[in-house]
């Protein structure tokens, strides 16, 4: 139909985006299945229930605050045409107008929010009525989201209610501001200063703030952030001036709070993110004298543990079980202090190989990067002592491998090459995860690849105990996988910045229906392969 060629085309010609701050590894707006797509996808399911069909076109397009985008539509004749959309970025209002293919108006929405809905009856004929809809955000600026519905003049049952718990809703501040009031008095008594005032902000679920943080050598920072009514759960993110993550905060609430002592001055990027929930968000920044004791200099040189090398040892014992090779050690035991980063050139075979990395004695927390010239392409930031990389090569290639500590000890780095039978990166991905749940009693009971951009309906997640393994193959940053109820509670939930995800749902036997619990696979940056497996215990 040559609307859909013309939606095609408007979104094609819109306005590039301002530039953004350095890529991080959770951004709005990216990929078709973003936190923007997810919402969208809310309201067409209830739509769909409401008797109105599911969407017949969906498209995006970009606009400025103040400036509106117009949208060639051909409606079809004696039907009912719904037009939804939403606005992602800082859109916090959103006017919609439709004209007729004279000019003149033939629906608008100018309620509050950052969505609208235009309802539209063309009269009997043979051919398309030309329509023309006009998109303009009056506070704030980003992507906007259209999906079209047809249905006969008779269906569906009305539009109220349909953005409830969707949208950011339009309210004060005053319970986040209390809260973050106590913050402020807390962090007062301990000598610290206002590093900027509070900042206040209203959210929808998913839906994130990034600002510019100036960081300074021999200081402290307190991050702390603090929501209204509404909001079930913010995370905290830090990133250096490389996109480096640097602190987190991924607590499962609504009071995060981190802190960072910088090693060296520079720009950092500080992100809000709601989690669960919407409503009023608002965060502080605080900082003091960096009042950590310098250790002493020992009189000798320090024993060199061996435990990152025995840990990675063991964490590559089920691997050689499985037919992988033997780890080849590019670091056997090197000395590194907290938030300190050690950067590695390795030159890769041909095939699959995954990077091990391991630190000690004690509580460290260790994480891997692993980068070609164009920019990273794996990470592990998970909060634990071991990490791990993975990369596909087709002929010998030399990557960058980094290595960064929160803590202070001792870390080990070797390379494993994969059995012959792995040749994608998804599988390669996917098979050390599958082999930790198998170790604790689950067996596969199916997979799947899917495309990140054709992933098509949710999953029923099945009753019992039930584990989900999804890997990125190349071109996939950030994948993620949730777990929800039939109304839409999250039920379990993997969120993490890595290319991969497990989730695991143990549920009594006969708790839930088949229907009852459903999978969604949000490829939340980059597109690619997806390797999807099913566990069972």
């Amino acid at each position: 139909m040559r609307w859909l060629l013309l939606l095609g085309l408007v979104a094609a010609c819109a306005e590039p985006p301002p530039a953004d701050p350095p890529p991080i590894a959770a951004m709005d707006d990216i990929g078709p299945l973003d936190a923007l797509a997810r919402r969208l996808g809310r309201v067409e399911r209830r739509l769909d229930n409401r008797g109105y069909g599911g969407a017949v076109s969906t498209s995006r397009v970009f606009a400025l605050e103040g400036r509106g985008v117009a949208i060639p539509l051909d409606l079809p004749p004696e039907q009912c045409t719904t037009l939804v959309t939403l606005g992602g970025g800082s859109i916090r209002e959103l006017q919609l107008t439709l004209f007729d293919g004279d000019g003149r108006e033939a629906a608008i929405d100018a309620a509050p929010g950052e969505a609208g809905l235009v309802h539209v009856c063309t009269p009997p004929g043979l051919h398309p009525v030309p329509h023309h809809l006009v998109a303009r955000p009056t506070v704030g600026e980003g992507a906007i989201v259209l999906a079209a519905f047809t249905a006969p003049a008779d269906a569906g049952e009305g539009f109220d209610g349909l953005f409830d718990e969707i949208l950011a809703p339009v309210e004060p501040h005053f319970d986040a501001e209390g809260a973050l009031a106590e913050v402020r008095a807390g962090l007062r008594e301990r000598g610290l200063r206002p590093e900027t005032e509070a900042v206040f902000v209203t959210l929808a679920e998913g839906q994130a703030r990034r600002v510019a943080v100036g960081l300074e050598a021999g200081r402290c920072y307190v991050f702390a952030a603090r929501s209204g009514e509404g909001v079930v759960d913010v995370d905290l993110f830090l990133y250096d001036e490389g996109g480096a993550e640097v602190a987190r905060d991924l607590g499962a609430d609504a009071a995060p709070r981190m802190e960072h002592c910088p090693g060296r001055s520079g720009r950092g990027t500080l992100e809000v993110r709601v989690f669960e929930g919407a409503g009023a968000v608002g965060w502080v920044v605080w900082s003091g004298e960096d009042t950590t004791p310098d250790s002493p200099a020992p009189a000798d040189p320090p024993r060199v543990s061996d435990e990152p090398f025995a840990a990675l040892a063991a964490v590559a014992a089920p691997l050689l079980a499985r037919g992988y090779g033997e780890p080849i050690f590019l670091v056997r035991d090197a000395p590194i202090g907290p938030t300190e980063t050690r950067s590695h050139e390795v030159a890769l075979a041909p095939g699959c190989t995954l990077v091990l990395g391991t630190a000690g004695p004690g509580e460290v927390d260790l994480d891997l990067y692993l980068a070609t010239e164009d920019g990273i392409v794996d990470r592990d930031t998970r909060v634990r002592r071991t990490a791990q990389v993975a990369a596909c090569v087709d002929q010998r290639r030399t990557r960058q491998i980094t290595v960064k500590s929160y803590g202070r000890g001792q870390y080990a780095l070797a390379l494993v090459t994969a059995p012959s039978g792995i040749q994608d990166l998804a599988t390669l991905r996917a098979e050390p995860l599958g082999a930790a749940l198998e170790r604790r009693g689950f067996e596969r009971r199916g997979e799947e690849v899917v495309q990140a951009g054709a992933l098509g309906p949710r999953r029923a997640v099945p009753p019992g105990c039930v584990a989900i393994v999804a890997a990125g193959g190349d071109g996939v940053g950030d994948l993620d996988l949730l777990v929800r109820d039939v109304d839409e509670q999250l039920l379990s939930a993997d969120t993490g910045p890595e290319p991969w995800a497990v989730v695991e749902r143990c549920a009594e036997p006969g708790a839930l229906a088949p229907d009852e619990a459903s999978l969604e696979i949000v490829p939340f940056a980059g597109m690619g392969p997806v390797l999807v497996r099913w566990y069972e215990r």
